[in-house]
């Protein structure tokens, strides 16, 4: 029996450096030791054990992490190794299990004979320490790989991504179906393909079948189609005759979601030698993970874009509808999420208003399906100030688009300064409303003051007409330091109902706006308040009063955007001025999670117009005041100059119904340029009761013909009749520059004179300066439109011969 344990100890390499006399010495101190299959050699965690030689069969090596997780078999040992010597040589308890595959018999050394054999033959301790530190390296190179299979695991599990499934179906019917198919795949045969569209749930939908197969702590592995081929399609094969290796392929695909699910988004993306290689995998993976493919496409089609093999595998297949077949769960889907968004967030639930739902079920969600829906609800959360979310909130479809050829003025530090800063602009707007106030005390109280110094011929004569001139170049400029809006703010922070929006004036507000436009500028003409300074203080009185009285009803600028009709007039100038106010939609989409140019920071309010600036495309209400470039924490925020009238090809989110607006000041301009000589010629009440009949009629007229033309529709994007009645804005323009100019104090007095020389004399002749002003501006106003008229239809084109391809 001894020379047996010779003979089998002559063959381990740890010995072979011993002569035949010290073999059977040392033989004599093993024992022989037989164990059956599954049984334990030494257990983890054992503190006493000995030093053992695999003579015959196949033992594993296993650890255990943790108590509720299962043993992990980290190396399988075969016949001539060793093991339990590293516990033995430090003397603490054994790090691993021993279990043995296969009926083993091994040779054993206590503890004592170890101690002995060490001491008794130093060079094989030389031998034996060599050994060691080579199975340390070669543990080393193990844990290394598990720690890789752990970081690839981390880096692919999407189980921290279960808060963000909302787990909202939709309405009973759909649930219920939900339901059926999570029961009938919680005994699954095999693996599932899911398909559908894009944002239809499709992920959320496999991490639910996965949470009723495993449970939510299991491994939960998403890996892309589009990047398989690069990534892993050498790791998904299982390694022929795995069960003779001496070490576990750690980075295999199917090792990483073992005990738990694999989705593959987009399986159809894999190459057909890919698809061939994973049905292969599929049907030698032996259970170790539930597949899940996920691939956007009808289940007819399922045949065209992946290989039979590969069909085979799945025994499961389920569509998920498009969202814009199954309207009826929209609105329940969007108070779900807002119930779900208020829970987390510690507020409470808000409701959504009946426009700002008619709205969402208006919306085809061709862009993302419920991703789409989520993203729409989860930014209304977040930027509503109150508990109801209406019109205001909603931002849909496509970021505007990035204007080509155009200067950022905050690329130059000194104007990035001084707007980031906002100094200089708060002393702009207490300027302008202490002159404001100034000149409304002065009218009011000492008017034959205020027309001797010609004060009151300069805001009749130069400010109106200066705004008809600068507003298409620099647009709502004016808004910036206006004194009405500075003093309704004024009051608006210290009283403040903060109640909601009615919908019909957010619905309406164009109507709104065009009326009191025709409203002011009646009552202008009617009373001769151009030349009564008392009646154009009762006139600035009553405007600031009612911005007053509507901004401590309703929240932030609700006067300038809905109901001011200078703010309409300058509004619709500016949609083709030069100076614009965008953002990176990319930086705001992708980086910002806190919607600072919209909600404000600590000490700069945000957006007074209620405008979430990656969807701005126009200015029509932008009103210039900056608090977005001092609020925005990414630097997305851009001032730039641009090209002029360039906006209204570009136009997507315009309140369409200002088309209304444009006809009704298109209109006007006949009885308004008609009826002025009158004015100062008949004094008697006939030629009022004419010019009101031919304003009003005109002015109505004018708003439904473009009505009629446009048919506007708020909640889709500007068609091309649209675009053209917003491109008549230069003509437009230019007719009440005409008007104004007529009114400028002395221009009826100057004229211009060009003489030239002769034989009989120098010949001069000369021109009205009114009427050359109002041939440039009519000029200008008629080739701008012609221009961007021209530019609308070709873009128009262009687009439409693009959507063909």
């Amino acid at each position: 029996m001894i020379c047996d344990k010779a003979y089998s100890l002559s063959n381990i390499e740890l010995f072979s450096d011993l002569s035949s006399v010290e073999l059977e010495e040392l033989a004599q101190d093993f024992r022989w030791e037989d164990h059956d299959l599954g049984s334990e050699i030494i257990k983890q965690g054992q503190k006493e054990h000995d030093f053992y030689i695999l003579i015959k069969g196949k033992v594993d090596v296993m650890i255990r992490k943790e108590e509720h997780q299962p043993m992990r078999r980290v190396r399988s040992l075969s016949p001539g190794e060793t093991f339990g010597e590293f516990s033995l040589l430090n003397g603490k308890p054994a790090e691993t299990t021993i279990l043995c595959q296969e009926k083993c018999q091994l040779l054993v050394l206590d503890s004592e004979g170890f101690a002995r054999m060490l001491l008794r033959w130093p060079k094989l301790y030389q031998t034996f320490i060599a050994q060691l530190t080579q199975n340390l390296n070669d543990a080393n190179l193990i844990l290394s790989e598990a720690r890789y299979k752990e970081i690839l695991r981390a880096n692919l599990q999407l189980t921290q991504y279960k808060d963000k499934f909302y787990g909202v179906w939709g309405g009973n019917r759909t649930t219920a179906e939900v339901n059926r198919k999570l029961e009938e795949l919680a005994q699954p045969k095999g693996h599932l393909l899911l398909t559908g569209e894009r944002g239809t749930g499709r992920q959320m939908m496999a991490w639910y079948v996965h949470q009723r197969l495993f449970g939510t702590e299991a491994p939960f592995v998403v890996v892309d189609g589009r990047r398989f081929d690069h990534q892993w399609k050498d790791l998904i094969m299982e390694p022929a005759g795995q069960e003779h290796t001496t070490a576990v392929q750690n980075a295999n695909l199917f090792d990483i979601a073992e005990g738990g699910t694999l989705l593959i988004r987009g399986i159809n993306l894999l190459s057909p030698h890919t698809q061939l290689k994973l049905a292969q995998s599929l049907s030698l993976q032996r259970n170790k993970c539930f597949v899940i493919g996920s691939l956007n496409e009808e289940p007819d089609n399922l045949d065209r874009t992946i290989i039979p093999e590969l069909r085979k595998c799945f025994a499961h297949t389920y569509e998920i509808l498009p969202l814009r077949k199954r309207k009826r769960d929209i609105p329940i889907l969007a108070q779900g999420f807002l119930e779900k968004l208020a829970q987390k967030n510690h507020r409470n639930v808000p409701t959504l208003s009946q426009e700002a739902t008619r709205l969402l079920l208006s919306h085809h969600y061709q862009q993302g399906n419920v991703s789409e829906l989520i993203q729409v609800i989860e930014r209304a959360f977040y930027i509503a100030d109150q508990d109801v979310i209406g019109l205001k909130q909603i931002f849909f479809g496509p970021t505007a688009e990035q204007n080509e050829h155009t200067i950022n003025l905050l690329t130059w530090p000194g104007i990035n300064k001084l707007l980031k800063k906002g100094n200089f602009i708060g002393w702009l707007r207490v300027g302008a409303a202490a002159l404001f106030i100034a000149l409304v005390s002065l009218l009011l109280f000492n008017p034959e003051v205020a027309v001797s110094t010609k004060i009151f011929a300069l805001v009749w004569g130069l400010w109106w007409p200066a705004l008809a001139v600068i507003s298409p170049f620099l647009g709502r400029l004016w808004c910036t330091v206006c004194p009405f809006s500075t003093i309704m703010d004024f009051v608006q922070k210290r009283f403040h109902k903060n109640r909601v929006i009615p919908a019909f004036i957010i619905k309406y507000d164009y109507l709104l706006v065009s009326f009191l436009f025709l409203m002011i500028f009646w009552v202008e003409v009617i009373t001769d308040m151009r030349f009564n300074p008392n009646y154009t203080a009762i006139l600035l009185i009553t405007i600031q009063l009612s911005a007053i009285f509507i901004a401590v009803l309703y929240p932030r600028h609700t006067w300038c955007r809905h109901f001011c009709p200078l703010g309409g007039f300058i509004g619709t100038a500016s949609i083709g001025s030069m100076l614009e106010v965008r953002a990176d939609a990319a930086v705001c989409l992708n980086k910002c999670t806190t919607f600072e140019c919209y909600v404000g920071t600590k000490n700069v309010p945000g957006c007074p117009m209620s405008q979430h600036l990656p969807f701005l495309d126009n200015n029509l209400d932008c009103k210039l005041c900056f608090n977005c470039v001092r609020n925005c924490p990414n630097g997305s925020v851009q001032v730039n100059l641009r090209l002029a009238g360039r906006e209204v090809w570009h136009l997507v989110r315009a309140n369409q119904g200002y088309v209304v607006f444009i006809g009704v000041m298109l209109g006007i301009l006949v009885p308004l340029n008609y009826f002025g000589d009158f004015q100062t010629q008949d004094t008697s009440v006939n030629w009022r009761v004419w010019f009101s009949l031919c304003y009003w009629g005109a002015g109505l007229t004018g708003g439904m013909l473009a009505w009629m033309i446009a048919k506007p529709f708020k909640s889709k994007a500007a068609s091309l009749r649209v675009k053209l009645i917003f491109a008549l804005t230069p003509l437009v323009l230019a007719g009440h520059i005409v008007y104004q100019v007529a009114h400028i104090p002395g221009i009826r007095l100057l004229f211009l004179g060009v003489g030239y020389e002769v034989q009989s004399g120098l010949q001069a002749f000369y021109i009205p300066a009114a009427a050359l002003v109002q041939g440039i501006a009519v000029i200008f106003g008629m080739v701008l439109t012609a221009v961007t008229v021209t530019l609308v239809l070709r873009r128009t084109k262009e687009r439409r011969a693009r959507l063909k391809v």
